[in-house]
């Protein structure tokens, strides 16, 4: 009888012991949450973000690596309306320490944040929303680097609705407060995906567009690259000085290309000598010309 007891003991404790994790968070990953209230926060690990940097202007490609069936499990295969966050983050002693949020908001006021603020307020909390899948909290994966977390159940530690607000559950929308914007979008919608660094390592202002996610009803991600193209708002001239009027997007470089000939390539125009670095307002380039009729473009990098 000994014997048996013995053996029923140790199968419970085999049954209470959480299976072994595949969830394989490291700084410099891009994390993907889907979130709604009243509903579990769906996470997933993407892999490094450098995938998705350094790319050309326009380039574009479908995102892959994550589960559509699991979202679904949890909020219905029609999405809409449903949360959807995008975050990654280097380590503070990186040589360019680097934090990647989204952005609902287009043309972000400038985030000027130094670097304990940094490293406290964008690493410690996405290096959190990482790891504490991880350990100590043994949250059982649904599958490889990926989670269905109840916010208010017994793993609601390692959740993000938890970990961003410090179990508090407000400013969600702004990380608990750590960002003066969104970062989260309603399904379907767009979501601009920002390079902030610390103001000590980056010229003011820090933030840099990276490019766009765009997400449908049905679920397709999509990745975007390079800022957002801008809208000639105006052109005065005076003497032989145009002024050109554009729209700008924070951190992006903006240059004026000219030409008196419509009918070759755009990307053959001759450009300006000057540039602007956007603030998210209008913004103008002075060129000066022969006095013959021209035509202009803006570009930006």
């Amino acid at each position: 009888m000994k014997k048996i007891i013995t053996l029923t003991l140790a199968a419970l404790g085999l049954l209470a012991t959480p299976p072994a994790q595949a969830w394989t968070y490291s700084d410099g990953d891009l994390l993907l949450i889907f979130r709604a209230s009243e509903h579990n926060n769906v996470e997933f690990d993407l892999g490094s973000v450098s995938n998705y940097l350094g790319k050309p202007n326009g380039y574009t490609t479908t995102i892959t690596g994550w589960d559509l069936s699991l979202v679904t499990s949890v909020f219905g295969t029609d999405l809409t309306g449903v949360k959807v966050i995008l975050l990654a983050t280097t380590s503070p002693t990186n040589a360019n320490p680097t934090a990647w949020l989204s952005s609902a908001e287009p043309n972000t006021t400038a985030y000027n944040i130094g670097g304990p603020a940094w490293t406290t307020s964008l690493h410690g909390t996405i290096n959190a929303i990482g790891n504490r899948p991880k350990y100590p909290f043994n949250v059982p994966p649904n599958e490889a680097n990926a989670y269905s977390i109840d916010p208010g159940g017994q793993y609601r530690v390692a959740s993000y609705d938890y970990t961003v607000s410090g179990g508090n559950f407000n400013f969600i929308p702004k990380l608990g407060g750590n960002v003066p914007f969104t970062v989260e979008q309603a399904v379907p919608g767009f979501l601009d995906f920002w390079a902030i660094q610390p103001t000590t390592i980056y010229p003011n202002p820090p933030d840099h567009l990276v490019g766009t996610f765009t997400i449908t009803s049905g679920g397709v991600l999509t990745f975007i690259a390079g800022p957002r193209a801008s809208n000639i708002i105006g052109v005065t001239r005076s003497g032989n000085v145009s002024t050109v009027q554009f729209t700008t997007t924070v951190g992006n470089t903006y240059s004026v290309a000219f030409t008196n000939k419509l009918g070759g390539a755009a990307a053959t125009w001759p450009v300006d000598v000057g540039t602007v670095t956007g603030d998210g307002k209008i913004n103008t380039i002075n060129h000066t010309s022969s006095g013959s009729a021209e035509f202009y473009r803006v570009s930006a990098q």
